[in-house]
């Protein structure tokens, strides 16, 4: 059984590699800017790796006959795939970050609210990952409006509880099978918040790292032709003042000489310049 594992992951990840050039490899290769790059792919990995999770969510919700979750999850999957095609499509990050931002927040207070308003762990780590997406992908203020429609849902709910209003409950849905599969979907979410946002800040790095080395490298290549051409006067006047010295041109010789003193002068110049830069 443990062996299954590995080949199970190696069986996701080549799926991954390929869904990834499919859907974005298009557009990174026409987007320059690599804190854009670093959003396309955090949002690729988010609704890639959160349709996985579903999946299996949703096999474990069939298993326990929750009818609520079994409409929700496909609902949220489809939303998820719907961001894909927007990225294929070339769709900016932005619109796609507060789309699939805003699906993944409602979507599961919904469940939420029709699974006896519950608020466990497999709910509240969803949102606030859904409301860092936003504030990541969209803006700060776009993020603090999320936060707001979930705090207000808090406050509904309380107010629900306070006045023991009741509500439809699904019939899969019960105290002791969500004690239960908390340790599972904390366990997953916790896997996929480490890989989405993990991968996110370790792709900004490695971008950055990768402009570093090519500015180092157009910085390196502007002195090797500056210095190229220095060196080629200071051959030149040296070839002149060989030519002034078996002619006895002395006045030749002295301007040969003041020319290669200041066009040493100058690349030594230029390069202390590059250095303090």
């Amino acid at each position: 059984m443990t062996k299954r594992f590995p080949k199970g992951w190696l069986l996701i990840k080549s799926i991954y590699l390929v869904t990834e050039k499919a859907v974005i490899g298009n557009m990174l290769l026409h987007t320059e800017n690599t804190y854009e790059q670093a959003k396309i792919r955090l949002i690729f990995d988010y609704a890639f790796f959160y349709i996985v999770l579903l999946l299996s969510f949703l096999f474990v919700n069939m298993l326990s006959r929750n009818t609520v979750n079994m409409i929700i999850i496909p609902m949220i999957i489809l939303d998820l795939a719907v961001c894909l095609l927007l990225l294929r499509k070339g769709v900016n990050a932005r619109t796609v970050g507060l789309f699939g931002s805003f699906s993944t927040l409602v979507l599961p207070m919904l469940s939420s609210f029709l699974n006896n308003q519950d608020l466990g762990p497999k709910y509240t780590l969803i949102w606030v990952m859904s409301i860092l997406i936003c504030y990541i992908t969209v803006n700060l203020f776009t993020a603090l409006i999320w936060s707001l429609i979930l705090c207000a849902y808090l406050i509904a709910v309380a107010w629900i509880k306070i006045n023991n209003v009741m509500i439809f409950v699904t019939p899969g849905y019960s105290s002791a099978s969500q004690y239960l599969a908390n340790p599972f979907t904390v366990g997953m979410y916790l896997w996929f918040f480490i890989r989405a946002l993990g991968q996110y800040y370790r792709n900004l790095i490695s971008m950055e790292q990768m402009r570093t080395a090519e500015k180092q490298k157009q910085h390196l290549s502007l002195i090797n032709q500056h210095l190229t051409k220095q060196f080629l006067l200071v051959k030149g006047f040296s070839a002149s003042g060989k030519t002034a010295i078996i002619k006895g041109e002395t006045e030749l010789l002295d301007s040969c000489f003041s020319e290669i003193e200041k066009h040493c002068g100058s690349a030594i110049d230029y390069l202390n310049d590059s250095q303090g830069k």
